[in-house]
């Protein structure tokens, strides 16, 4: 009796020094730190006690990485493409091209509802220095007619399909509604400027890498079509018409914050 009784004794002291061995421990995250990166195969993986700003962490035992989070950022690249234009008066049209740089900030939320898909939204607000000018015969008697993008937006949805590799990695489609700032007139010449701010719509896939708990990269492809667009006076009486559409190729850095 005394040696079941010392056996049981024994058995449950070493289940609770094993409980305690894997007793997880507690972080409490600040308001714009992220929680930890921990592994699948951590081998104790601790607990993030919520608070009004603690998210799950990036990092849970159920997989490698976990893109659910709201995210800021910036993003960078250029953009290329073709601008159909129409002189009325000349009856005269053509393509030409339309290129620049474009730098901005970005700002989005993942939702990972179940392994592997994450839904997310995102918006950007980019400076631009895109540029298209016409053949002179579309301004005639004047110089060429001159059409820039001072600034361009865009609010899209994301789909992606994460891959939990060494480096996580999402890639993933996207599209939605696309704004910009319309400006054109004849070049050298003070006959004001002709504005408009025109909605269109954008599509396109990009990949983003996780390089820390908080850090991500990414590089994207977007097609931009803000329609159409009339230059009156501004381009010497006109009208002259522009169709404006670009591709967009650009990088980015996000950081994670909730």
């Amino acid at each position: 009796m005394k040696t079941m009784m010392a056996a049981g004794i024994a058995l449950i002291a070493s289940a609770g020094a094993a409980l305690a061995a894997d007793a997880q421990a507690v972080i409490t995250p600040g308001p714009f730190a992220p929680p930890p990166a921990y592994s699948a195969q951590s081998s104790s993986v601790p607990t993030v006690a919520p608070t009004l700003f603690a998210p799950p962490p990036a990092y849970p035992a159920v997989r490698v990485y976990d893109w659910t989070g709201f995210y800021v950022g910036i993003n960078g690249g250029g953009a290329f493409g073709g601008t159909h234009w129409f002189s009325v008066p000349n009856a005269v049209g053509g393509t030409s091209n339309l290129s620049g740089g474009l730098i901005g900030g970005t700002a989005g939320y993942n939702l990972q509802t179940g392994e592997p898909y994450v839904l997310g939204v995102e918006a950007d607000l980019d400076w631009a220095d895109l540029k298209a000018t016409t053949a002179p015969t579309a301004c005639a008697p004047n110089p060429d007619c001159q059409l820039a993008v001072p600034w361009l937006a865009t609010a899209r949805l994301r789909f992606g399909y994460a891959l939990d590799t060494l480096l996580p990695i999402l890639p993933y489609v996207t599209g939605g509604v696309a704004v910009g700032d319309l400006n054109a007139d004849i070049v050298g010449k003070p006959l004001g400027t002709a504005s408009a701010t025109n909605l269109g719509w954008t599509a396109g896939a990009g990949i983003e890498f996780a390089l820390s708990t908080a850090l991500r990269a990414k590089v994207e492809y977007l097609y931009v079509d803000l329609d159409g667009f009339s230059c009156d006076f501004a381009c010497g009486g006109g009208p002259v018409s522009f169709n404006v559409k670009t591709n967009v190729i650009r990088a980015g850095l996000n950081y994670r914050l909730w």
